[in-house]
């Protein structure tokens, strides 16, 4: 009985073992993923890189941003109809001198007036020869609600398209749509085939099922050393001599 118990015993610390070591092989292996999903690997085909910040973000060092290899940035404007992002001015000012290529964005409020977001953003926004186009954010928020329902839907593509047509109008090119994946196929597929699109695909490369897709942005949780904090990364799809079919005139 002894000898049973015994070889029991050493049967479930072996088990238990095995256990521990699978559980620690995975968290390392997740932990070895999201790092380098988190940094700006070196040896992908991408070599263009930029981020994007709003006010969640603190005013940056723009000459240690560029120094790490950032080539470009997208800066929050805007949100809906009366929210100002307080650390735009003087984020874009900084990262102009500084040489990184700046485009603005408004963030697009579902159940409001397009006509009169892109008036808010156009009001606000510093969109000069030479920046990267406007940008639309179209995502899913406390602000923004996730629906199915099909008149909802209908009304959220409706302004988004009249909010985008009036940039157009006023700016002479069609501003880019940001979005993720969930928002694209319920609102962006099919409906806004002219527009550039920044994806955020968070980990996965953007397959050809995005159309159009021009700017990737992999990571909500980026690292860069001159910054405290997380930063979104992104990619341009591109070589950096192509920047240009993204910006203003």
């Amino acid at each position: 009985m002894r000898k049973k118990k015994s070889k029991q015993q050493l049967k479930s610390v072996i088990c238990i073992t095995t256990l521990i070591v699978v559980f620690l092989s995975l968290g390392y292996y997740f932990y070895k993923k999201n790092s380098i999903a988190n940094t700006f690997d070196k040896n992908t085909k991408y070599s263009v890189r930029g981020i994007d910040i709003s006010h969640h973000n603190p005013i940056l060092n723009w000459i240690e941003v560029k120094n790490e290899g950032v080539s470009f940035a997208y800066i929050k404007a805007t949100e809906g109809i009366t929210h100002d992002d307080r650390n735009y001015p003087y984020n874009y000012k900084l990262a102009k001198e500084n040489g990184v290529r700046i485009g603005s964005y408004h963030f697009y409020n579902f159940g409001v007036s397009g006509r009169e977001q892109a008036k808010h953003f156009i009001k606000v926004a510093t969109c000069e020869p030479g920046d990267l186009l406007p940008a639309i954010d179209v995502e899913h928020s406390p602000a923004n609600p996730y629906s199915k329902d099909t008149l909802f839907v209908r009304s959220v593509i409706k302004e988004l398209k009249i909010l985008e047509n009036e940039l157009y109008e006023y700016y002479g090119h069609h501003p880019i749509i940001y979005t993720n994946l969930d928002c694209y196929k319920l609102y962006i597929n099919k409906q806004f085939p002219d527009n550039p699109i920044w994806i955020s695909s968070l980990n996965k490369e953007p397959g050809d099922d995005i159309e159009n897709w021009v700017i990737w942005q992999f990571s909500h949780k980026g690292e860069l050393t001159s910054l405290d904090g997380d930063v979104d990364l992104n990619y341009f799809r591109y070589t950096i001599d192509r920047i240009s079919e993204i910006c203003l005139p």
